[in-house]
């Protein structure tokens, strides 16, 4: 037999392994929806349209009832490994019997029960008999929604968690962690080579479409606007400081654009056939990257044309460059009031931030005031809102340093929770003030939640390992299925 028949036989015979275990995987697919979602957000802080809708999207081997439960915990669950375990519940003994079998033993049958402390940063997953897990399936599940619950984006990571329950669930032995080995190990070579194969090239060519239609769409308002962007860049006064730092960008805006003409050309000229490749992956995000660029810039050269000459659209301009900065003015106080833990929500730094806030509220509207009548230059005015938006960010910077202290007397964990809340500094937006200084940055509300979430996470997995705690302190002989770990 020469090698091309061997390599001809081995390859069929590959080809019928290969095809036999994928048979058997795809002919298993789960194919029930959810036959109910319960959302019992106590914390309040779920976006229940977001939740519903994705779980409508998600199939399940078999047909599961689903509950959301989130609590806060206070700084008494940070110590007790059991606390949302026990929360859940009691929970259920006093509001949700039905989440309960018929002998108040375990859990209900056919449930699958999600929950969350974020301040106690504890998730939980407790399963009917018939739908439970084992307790490294309960720990994936729980690990998928940690990134998202670590970034407080609490919606998100109950999704993740979701999705990750009715992958495991009543799994059939074929998509099983058991039934997987069997099939890879028959065709380890095969399967690893070609699914890592297809599947790379898969999100890869899934990305480049992505890349080019954005691409496509910021470019075509580029071309659209490109003679309008060059009038109004013969409107801004030389004279203004801002003026003159904008027009040097113009420069940058019309060899960029040349730039774009010849990327736009490229993507064009990439085959469809050719989107898998790290190539032209590159080549469209570039162009992607670069369009949308160019579709801010123009926007904010159109703003400083009309804002330096205070002509009829300068209020509109106005607005939009204080937009970000009044929209965190006014999330000082539910930041001070619901998002910090309460143990750090009375610090002496709270005040002056919150009078700052009240203040730079106020000037933002004597600004505008004092631009209608003609009482302070466009200039001036900018280097207000620069000054206010600086001001800000030093009080958050004051305010991440007092709240490490507070949250520990370790000097470890202070810097890794200062470091967390102070390295998410914004250095762009599209507004005049951003374009004109490239070395800027500043610290928003969000950076700063960002932050202070990701600091107590760390701290919290540094104090305690990550493993899921099972069991109910105060559960007397309840035996339900079910776990939690910290994020």
């Amino acid at each position: 037999m020469s090698i091309r028949q061997r390599a001809l036989v081995g390859g069929v015979a590959s080809l019928g392994v290969v095809g036999t275990a994928v048979w058997g995987f795809l002919s298993q697919v789960p194919e029930h929806g959810g036959t109910e979602l319960q959302i019992e957000d106590t914390a309040g802080i779920l976006y229940a349209p977001d939740l519903e809708a994705a779980v409508e999207e998600i199939s399940f081997y078999e047909p599961t009832t689903v509950a959301v439960f989130t609590h806060r915990g206070g700084s008494e669950a940070l110590m007790n490994d059991h606390a949302l375990n026990d929360a859940t519940l009691e929970y259920a003994q006093t509001t949700r019997p039905d989440w309960l079998s018929d002998n108040e033993q375990k859990w209900a049958d056919d449930l699958f029960i999600l929950g969350v402390d974020p301040e106690g940063r504890l998730v939980g997953t407790y399963f009917g008999e018939n739908r439970k897990v084992s307790q490294d399936a309960q720990a994936d599940i729980q690990e998928a929604t940690k990134d998202d619950f670590r970034r407080g984006q609490w919606t998100e990571g109950s999704i993740a968690g979701i999705e990750a329950a009715a992958g495991q669930m009543n799994q059939p032995f074929a998509r099983s962690g058991g039934g997987i080995a069997v099939g890879a190990g028959i065709s380890l070579a095969t399967l690893a080579g070609s699914g890592t194969y297809l599947l790379v090239g898969t999100r890869r060519r899934s990305r480049s479409r992505t890349a080019r239609a954005a691409g496509d769409r910021a470019m075509a308002n580029v071309v659209r606007d490109y003679d309008v962007t060059q009038v109004h860049a013969n409107l801004i006064p030389e004279t203004s400081r801002y003026g003159g730092a904008m027009l040097r960008r113009y420069e940058d805006y019309t060899q960029t654009f040349r730039e774009l003409t010849e990327l736009g050309n490229q993507a064009r000229a990439i085959p469809e056939s050719s989107y898998d490749t790290t190539q032209t992956l590159s080549t469209l995000t570039s162009y992607q990257e670069t369009a949308e660029g160019l579709d801010n810039l123009d926007d904010v050269i159109a703003d400083t044309a009309a804002l330096l000459n205070l002509d009829r659209a300068w209020p509109q301009s106005w607005e939009r460059q204080l937009a970000s900065l009044r929209e965190d003015l006014e999330g000082v106080d539910p930041m001070l009031s619901t998002t910090l833990d309460e143990e750090v929500r009375g610090l002496d730094e709270a005040q002056p931030l919150r009078e700052f806030a009240s203040q730079s509220l106020a000037e933002l509207d004597q600004l505008h005031g004092d631009l209608e009548a003609r009482a302070i230059t466009p200039d001036d005015a900018l280097d207000a809102l620069r000054n206010l938006r600086d001001g800000l960010s030093g009080h958050l910077d004051t305010l991440a340093g007092s709240v490490a202290r507070a949250y520990s007397e370790e000097e470890s964990e202070q810097r890794t929770m200062k470091e967390a809340m102070r390295d998410g500094r914004v250095s762009s937006e599209p507004t005049i003030l951003s374009a004109s200084d490239h070395t800027w940055t500043w610290i928003t509300i969000s950076s700063f939640n960002n932050g202070y979430s990701s600091g107590t996470s760390q701290v919290q997995q540094s104090r305690s390992s990550n493993g899921s705690t099972s069991g109910y302190s105060s559960g007397g002989s309840f035996s339900g299925a079910g776990s939690s770990s910290r994020f």
